[in-house]
């Protein structure tokens, strides 16, 4: 009733926000299982990063919540389909809440190495012979990137010549001697 009375000492704060997103995410496949490294995100908001959540999903685009981990920058997702695609996002979590989602890495686990081309077919001409094969058809559960081709002039002996592109599955070699 009789007025304003002195002021109270200063105090001060600064609001904080949720982290920003980690960045750098990267995804190795193996048998059955993906591993996710991932960088930090560069603010996180003012309150420590206290967990990071990950995000899995089999349609780029589309992931859904799969596990809360604690504040490391690694994950394994494990019992995966090998030969399917899997995407993956991360985000960071501190004492506000959950920040913004990193950008989308994907692998796709697989179980081994391809198996043997089939249909391999030889065929002569002046200063050349052109091979040509199938596919095989286990590609061991990722995408074949290419062939190795191995010659030799003793049959069962035949040393590796060159790599090539997965497509075509054909390829013609020009160093050949005429009549060997």
């Amino acid at each position: 009733a009789l007025g304003e009375g002195a002021l109270s000492s200063e105090a001060s704060a600064t609001p904080a926000l949720v982290p920003g997103a980690p960045t750098g995410l990267t995804a190795t496949s193996a048998n059955q299982q993906v591993t996710l490294n991932w960088t930090a995100p560069t603010s996180d908001g003012g309150s420590a990063i206290t967990s990071y959540k990950i995000y899995k999903g089999t349609v780029s685009g589309s992931v859904t919540f799969l596990a809360a981990i604690g504040n490391v920058t690694t994950y394994t997702a494990t019992n995966l389909v090998n030969g399917t695609t899997y995407y993956f996002k991360v985000s960071a979590v501190n004492a506000i809440g959950e920040g913004a989602q990193s950008t989308e890495a994907s692998a796709m686990p697989a179980v081994s190495v391809p198996g043997a081309p089939t249909g391999l077919t030889a065929t002569g001409s002046p200063g050349q012979i052109a091979l040509s094969w199938t596919a095989p058809s286990n590609n061991g559960g990722t995408a074949i990137t290419n062939y190795r081709i191995y010659r030799g002039t003793v049959s069962g002996t035949n040393p590796f010549l060159i790599q090539v592109a997965s497509t075509p599955t054909s390829y013609t070699d020009t160093s050949v001697s005429a009549g060997v």
